[in-house]
């Protein structure tokens, strides 16, 4: 059977700086959290360092010549806050602009449209020094680096997001000790969503009254969210986790409020600042469009526990890969559906989606990857179907075009990239599934 996409589908792939730039502290690069904890705490990062990546900083022209001819539409890349901004929100590094705005010139000389995160995963140690999140001035501070990158850069970038997976970068590292500044404290936590979501209508708003003809967003991190049984309170456990994972953002960027389920429990809104409600309705400015990563469903029952009442319960019935995520492609056809009846009129982007396998064989029994030719088939089999059902799904973004540091969650122990790096020499080489995927973006089909 043939899943077709329509002409201007953005086929798309997708890094980040942290990820595969190295070059860690060169050229006026200030430190950030990444490089810095996983010196303080290697045990967290399996023993590895960003300045090991890729080297895309230095073999950009290389890379991105590959990008064009496997064809893609768009490529999603960040930009180092703290490669513009070292060490304070006061001093810029021309040499990051410069380094940038080049990359960018390339992207677009090969055919590509261009799709910018501002803040992906790397805070500069500055921020987290004066307070990080959680400190309300961080929002002049988004404010300042994003004016910067707009003027330098806007008038060549198509689309932005503010803030890449919030629940992770921010959720997970003041509540759930996963990312840095590596703390347990769900009030703070709480108080910093807050925060970012304040920081991101002001740099939405700010970028809208400079007059580009890009669009501007955020990238969220979305686990469609299944009951154990269809008990209605089951049902009520799995809205109300969706709703604290994903809809806490995209609830207050795309309607200006917080989800409702969640504001009837306690344990939730008394974390919040007083006036979160009048803030919120103040400030809204609307996103232009929605972006999302998928990777994985969860699955929940109802529990009376005094926090929102749900826990999770594993699906022993669906495989799953050596990275930990759920196999489910059904998934992303199930959640842009989803997205689409609750945030209507608005355009979707799967931002991020791929699979991760542990690092075994030799450099050329990694080429042969069968098992990412079959996950992407399949994923892109939802979205063929999800576009037929009348869902705006107007781009997919595979994670990652390139061999990437997975950081606290396996450092270089994973392959994700359609392109294989040799760590040793930086040489790359083109998987099997980089063919694959070149052929899909040819034909505008999948079989």
């Amino acid at each position: 059977m043939k899943f077709d996409f329509p002409k201007d589908f953005l086929f798309g792939a997708a890094s980040s700086a942290c990820q595969i730039e190295s070059a860690y502290l060169e050229d006026g690069k200030g430190e950030d959290v990444t490089g810095y904890y996983s010196k303080i705490y290697p045990e967290k990062f399996a023993g590895s360092h960003p300045n090991d990546s890729a080297d895309f900083y230095y073999k950009y022209p290389e890379d991105i010549k590959m990008m064009q001819d496997l064809g893609l539409k768009c490529f999603r890349f960040s930009i180092s806050w703290s490669r513009i901004f070292p060490n304070n929100p006061d001093e810029i590094n021309q040499a990051g602009i410069d380094y940038y705005s080049d990359v960018i010139d390339k992207i677009r000389e090969a055919g590509m449209k261009v799709f910018f995160d501002l803040w992906h995963c790397d805070l500069p140690m500055w921020v987290i020094e004066k307070g990080g999140v959680v400190n309300r001035e961080f929002i002049d501070w988004f404010h300042k680096y994003a004016e910067v990158c707009f003027k330098a850069f806007g008038d060549r970038v198509d689309f932005w997001s503010t803030i890449n997976e919030p629940s992770i970068n921010i959720m997970a590292a003041y509540a759930y000790e996963h990312q840095a500044p590596f703390l347990r404290d769900m009030d703070l936590a709480i108080k910093a969503c807050h925060v970012a979501i304040l920081a991101h209508y002001d740099v939405v708003r700010l970028y809208k009254s400079m007059n580009f003809t890009g669009q501007i967003g955020a990238v969220i991190h979305v686990e469609p969210t299944y009951a154990l049984t269809m008990d209605e309170k089951d049902e009520k456990a799995a809205e109300r986790r969706f709703a604290f994972y994903s809809g806490v953002w995209m609830d207050p960027m795309f309607k200006g409020y917080y989800p409702k389920i969640l504001m009837d429990y306690p344990w939730y809104t008394s974390k919040l600042p007083e006036g979160f409600e009048k803030e919120l309705a103040d400030n809204f400015i609307d996103s232009d469009f929605i972006s999302i990563n998928y990777y994985s469903p969860s699955f929940v029952k109802y529990a009376d526990n005094g926090e929102l009442d749900y826990e999770f319960v594993k699906n022993q019935q669906l495989p799953g890969d050596d990275y930990g995520f759920v196999v489910y492609p059904q998934g992303l056809f199930d959640v842009v559906n989803i997205l689409h009846k609750t945030y209507p009129n608005k355009d979707i982007y799967i931002t991020e989606n791929g699979i991760g396998v542990k690092k075994e064989g030799t450099l050329d029994e990694q080429l042969v990857d069968d098992y990412r030719i079959n996950y992407l088939r399949e994923h892109l089999h939802s979205v063929s179907n999800a576009i037929k059902a009348g869902v705006p799904v107007k781009g997919y973004f595979h994670w990652s075009i390139i061999d990437t540091w997975e950081g606290y969650a396996g450092g270089y122990n994973f392959i994700f990239g359609f392109i294989q790096v040799n760590y040793q020499t930086r040489e790359r080489r083109p998987r099997k599934s980089y063919h694959y995927y070149k052929e899909v973006i040819k034909q505008g089909s999948v079989y």
